[in-house]
């Protein structure tokens, strides 16, 4: 062989092996990038939809039909899902738990699947299963497996700690059933003569005994009118608040606690102070508490 035979058999060598370089990372940036996608879709699907935030944007995620396969032990089955029969499982769960915490532990994807583990915390407001409403928490651990096509949900794999969500039902109904029998160890106010120490209202519901947890402003404006009827037992009424304390597990709803809050003076305000907590009785997500200027 001679050296042009050579020289050229070496450039051969390195085209091919350039070649083969080239299509090995086209390869993986496709498969980077279809990773990229999948992951942020289901992401982007579980705290947009899932989370109770705009169920009605299913449609951007969510395939027409989905299939949808439910891993129940006793009863595997699979069903077919589409963004307006999503939104409505959203809103299904909203119904029985109200406004829910929603937080994603794990999510990782690979290629086209993506793998997913979140807990969705809410408070019992109506009956579930066969448990009366008791206005107390309950978590839902759930994980699933979905499968995105052209930046869409096609399929998924889904698994619920249903047992584990029976077994707090049963446990609140206890402690529900023991509540009721034990009366609170503090007054609504207390008269010091020149002012009223109104001591701290949730979102509860006086008629049924509830946490108002249908929304964060539903559960504030119940908080509000607790505070009222205090004021009112008392010949007193809004304008009459010198100070008020406001307890939120959540900064995220100061504007909507400013925006409930404003719609109960006119232009004179009390004092005031918003302090965020890590939790509050009942799991309410507001509390407050305020002082009255008696014979004002």
């Amino acid at each position: 062989m001679n050296n042009n035979q050579q020289t050229w058999k070496r450039y051969a060598t390195v085209a091919l092996l350039f070649l083969l370089f080239s299509i090995n990372i086209k390869a993986q940036t496709k498969q980077m990038n279809t990773t990229q996608q999948s992951e942020k879709t289901v992401r982007d699907f579980l705290e947009i939809v899932r989370s109770g935030k705009a169920p009605q944007r299913a449609g951007e995620f969510l395939a027409d039909s989905a299939k949808a396969h439910q891993l129940n032990a006793e009863h595997p089955e699979t069903i077919v899902r589409g963004p307006e029969n999503y939104a409505q499982h959203v809103a299904d769960f909203r119904s029985a738990y109200g406004h829910y915490q929603f937080n994603i532990d794990e999510l990782f994807a690979n290629g086209d699947k993506v793998y997913a583990r979140w807990q969705q915390t809410g408070t019992q407001i109506a009956d579930v299963d066969g448990f009366k409403a008791t206005g107390l928490p309950v978590t839902v651990y759930i994980n699933a497996v979905f499968k995105v096509a052209n930046g869409k949900i096609v399929e998924y794999w889904v698994m619920t700690d249903r047992k584990g969500v029976d077994l707090q039902l049963q446990a609140n109904e206890k402690l529900k059933a023991k509540q009721a029998v034990q009366p609170s160890p503090y007054k609504d106010a207390v008269d010091l003569g020149n002012a009223l120490y109104i001591s701290g209202q949730l979102g509860v519901n006086r008629a049924t005994g509830e946490l108002v947890n249908t929304s964060f402003e539903a559960e504030a404006d119940q908080a509000m009118k607790n505070i009222g009827a205090i004021l009112t037992r008392n010949d007193l009424d809004y304008h009459n608040l010198v100070s008020v304390t406001v307890y939120l597990t959540n900064m995220d709803d100061y504007a909507l606690t400013n925006a409930v809050y404003r719609k109960y003076f006119e232009d004179k305000f009390p004092a005031r102070v918003c302090i965020a907590v890590k939790e509050l009785p009942r799991h309410g997500h507001i509390e407050i508490s305020a002082i009255a200027q008696l014979n004002k």
